[in-house]
Formats: C-alpha cells, sequence, structure tokens
C-alpha cells in the first residue's frame, strides 16, 4: 500500500483538531453550565448581640439618614419617601412599611420577621447579607436593584415585581410568588424551592444556573427564557405545557382527537 501523501495526512490532522477543537468546545461548556448551577448557600446577616430600640422620629426613613444597630419592633414606617438611606445591622420584627417608596437606599445585615412590606416600591436599592421571614410583601416592586446573600422564607409575594434585578445568592423557600415578574432580572444566582410560580413573568431574564426545586409553574411566561435553568425532574410536567403554549403546539389525548373528529 502506497504511503498517505502529505495533503492527505494534513486533512486527516485537520479534521482530527476540529473534531477534538468541538468537543472541547462543548466540555467546556458544559462545565460553565454545571458550574453556574452549583450555589453557595446565602450568608447570614451580621447582626451584634444587642440592639438598641428604635425611636420615631429619630430613627425613622428619611433622605440621607444612617440607621445603625437599632431594632424595630411593632413600628409603623409606612408611607415613607425617601433617598439615599443606609440600614445596618437592624432588626424590624412585627415593622409596616408598606407604601413607602425608598430610592437608592441599601439594607445590609438586617433582618425582617412578621413585618409589612405590602407596596413598597424601591429604585436602585440593595439588599445584603438580609433574611425575610414571613413577610407580606404583596406588589413589592424591587426595581434596577441588587440582592446578595438574601433569603426569602415563607413570604406572601404575589404580584411583586423585580424587573432589572440582579440576584447572588439569593434563596426563596416556600414563598407564593404569583405572577411575579422578573423582567430583564439576572437570575444566575437565584435559587427556588418550594415556590408557587404560578403566572410569574420571566421575559428577557437571565436564568443560566438558577435552580427550581419542588415549584409550581403553571402558567409560566416567557419560558423561553427559562433556557439553562436547572429544574427538578417532579417540576417538568407543569413546564412541558407552558413550553408547548409557547411553541404553539396542540396537546390532546386520543379522546379528544376522537371528539373532534366527530364534530
Amino acid at each position: 500500500m502506497a504511503p498517505s501523501t502529505p495533503s492527505r495526512r494534513t486533512a486527516a490532522a485537520t479534521r482530527t483538531a476540529a473534531t477534538s477543537g468541538t468537543a472541547a468546545a462543548s466540555r467546556a461548556a458544559a462545565t460553565r453550565t454545571r458550574a453556574a448551577g452549583k450555589q453557595r448557600s446565602p450568608t447570614g446577616p451580621r447582626l451584634p448581640k444587642v440592639l438598641s430600640p428604635a425611636v420615631l422620629p429619630d430613627h425613622d426613613l428619611e433622605d440621607e439618614a444612617h440607621l445603625r444597630r437599632l431594632t424595630y419592633a411593632d413600628v409603623s414606617l409606612s408611607d415613607r419617601d425617601a433617598a439615599s438611606v443606609d440600614v445596618e445591622e437592624c432588626e424590624f420584627t412585627g415593622a409596616d412599611l408598606s407604601g413607602s417608596a425608598l430610592t437608592k437606599t441599601t439594607f445590609a445585615d438586617c433582618r425582617f420577621q412578621r413585618s409589612d412590606l405590602a407596596n413598597l416600591a424601591t429604585t436602585s436599592s440593595s439588599l445584603i447579607r438580609c433574611e425575610l421571614r414571613g413577610l407580606r410583601t404583596t406588589g413589592l416592586r424591587w426595581t434596577d436593584g441588587t440582592l446578595r446573600d438574601v433569603v426569602f422564607e415563607q413570604c406572601r409575594m404575589d404580584l411583586s415585581a423585580f424587573r432589572f434585578t440582579s440576584f447572588t445568592k439569593v434563596h426563596f423557600v416556600g414563598c407564593n410568588l404569583t405572577q411575579a415578574d422578573f423582567t430583564n432580572a439576572d437570575l444566575k444566582g437565584a435559587r427556588f424551592v418550594d415556590c408557587n410560580l404560578t403566572g410569574a413573568q420571566f421575559a428577557q431574564a437571565d436564568m443560566v444556573g438558577t435552580r427550581l426545586h419542588n415549584c409550581v409553574l403553571d402558567g409560566v411566561r416567557s419560558v423561553a427564557s427559562m433556557r439553562g435553568a436547572v429544574i427538578d425532574p417532579n417540576d417538568l410536567m407543569a413546564l412541558t405545557y407552558a413550553l408547548a403554549n409557547a411553541l404553539g403546539i396542540l396537546i390532546e389525548t386520543d379522546a379528544d382527537a376522537d371528539v373532534t373528529g366527530t364534530e
């Protein structure tokens, strides 16, 4: 048999290199997806052992206020309008912040329990190392903001909106997020566990690595934006219907077909 010519050897080497390059690229993409899916638990708030009771109006939410190491117990902070507020190492128990409007406000190392944040509206604001448990947050609007190391647990968050907000190590646990709006949100660092996301909107959201476990996903909108999300197998049935609807696919049983044929 005649030896292979240089051109044939070169072509074979080129094909091998191309195949290897494609395989390497696929492995790299898979590695990035797995890495995005691996999420560390949120870091909890760093609260001192002793907090001073907040006294109004000295410790109210007002422009450029700096509130630190305070406990707000059964205090009304509703319908406030303030900007550039810094709230650090504070605890809110039974507090009412409903209907307030906050701009460029930061809550860092704070804990919220059994409080009311319904219809609270924030713009360009941050939650950093915060825990929010057992809250009423219906209609909450957190726009163009930052959430980092945050836990929402057993919160009523229906009709809430997090448009253009970034999530880093944020866990939603046992929350009612019916018709929540995550349009244009960066959800790569978010995890949803035992949540009701019926009718939630994910238009243009970045969900590579977002994790969903044991969630209700009926009627989820803009399901195509969930590309790259990590979903529990048990949640796939509801999502299948949403995907079929997005693709214009009609799902029917044999019995449905028989009925249709007789009409």
